[in-house]
C-alpha cells in the first residue's frame, strides 16, 4: 500500500462504511475508501456483491484531472445502497438517499466532482457509466399540477449501460437514458428517451431532447 495513500484515507468514514455494509469481514477486506473529510449519516442499509475485492468502491477518488477538495462531500444513507461492482467518485459529492428509497448503481461508474445525488424513490444507474459533475434527483418537494390534477411527486429514473452523461447534466424525475446514449453538456432531463425502443442516442437541450441516433463515447 502506498504510503500517499494510507496518509489521505479517512480511516474513521472507511471503518464504519466497511462494518456497516458487512460487519468485520468487511472491515478486514475493505471494499469501500474514504479519502478526505465526508459528513456521513449512516442510518440505512449498504449492500455488497458477496465476492467484493479491495478498493472497489472509492470516495473522494483523484481519477479526474484536479483533484483540489472543498471537503463538501456528504453521504446521508437512510435508505438501501446497492453497490455491484468498481465505483469511482470523484471529491465534494453529495448522495442523499431517502428512508425506503433505493439507488441501485453497476459496475464501472465515474462520478466527477460535485455531483448530487438525491433519491427519494427509486434510481438505477447501469454499468459503464461516466458522468461529469451532474445532478439527479427523482422527487419534487411541491406539488405540481396538470390542468388542475395533481402529478407524481416521485418518479423512478434510471441510467442505461454505457451511458455518457456530459458535465452538469440534470437528471430528474421519470428519466430513462436508453444504452450506450449520450448527454450533452447542461442537458436538463425529463423523460422516458427509451420510449421508441432505440439506443445509443445522443440527447441534449433544456428540455433535452434526441438530437440524433447511432451515437456512442469511447472513454
Amino acid at each position: 500500500m502506498k504510503l500517499r495513500s494510507i496518509l489521505h484515507t479517512n480511516w474513521r468514514a472507511t471503518f464504519f462504511l466497511n462494518y456497516h455494509a458487512g460487519g468485520w469481514k468487511a472491515v478486514r477486506r475493505m471494499p469501500i475508501r474514504v479519502y478526505g473529510s465526508l459528513k456521513l449519516t449512516l442510518k440505512g442499509q449498504i449492500i455488497l456483491p458477496p465476492d467484493i475485492s479491495k478498493n472497489t468502491i472509492v470516495i473522494h477518488s483523484d481519477h479526474e484531472d484536479y483533484t483540489a477538495s472543498s471537503g463538501r462531500a456528504e453521504l446521508n444513507i437512510l435508505g438501501t445502497w446497492k453497490l455491484n461492482g468498481p465505483l469511482r467518485i470523484g471529491p465534494d459529492v453529495c448522495i442523499a438517499i431517502a428512508k425506503d428509497a433505493l439507488l441501485e448503481m453497476g459496475s464501472d461508474i465515474f462520478l466527477g466532482r460535485d455531483t448530487q445525488i438525491h433519491c427519494s424513490h427509486h434510481i438505477c444507474i447501469g454499468n459503464g457509466v461516466f458522468a461529469g459533475e451532474m445532478y439527479v434527483c427523482d422527487s419534487t418537494v411541491h406539488q405540481i399540477l396538470a390542468d388542475g390534477t395533481p402529478k407524481p411527486l416521485n418518479g423512478k429514473i434510471i441510467v442505461g449501460d454505457g451511458v455518457y452523461l456530459g458535465f452538469r447534466t440534470m437528471l430528474l424525475k421519470g428519466t430513462v437514458i436508453p444504452a450506450r446514449s449520450v448527454v450533452g453538456s447542461g442537458a436538463v432531463c425529463v423523460s422516458d428517451y427509451s420510449k421508441d425502443g432505440l439506443e445509443q442516442l445522443f440527447i441534449c437541450g433544456n428540455p433535452a431532447v434526441v438530437k440524433s441516433k447511432g451515437v456512442t463515447a469511447k472513454f
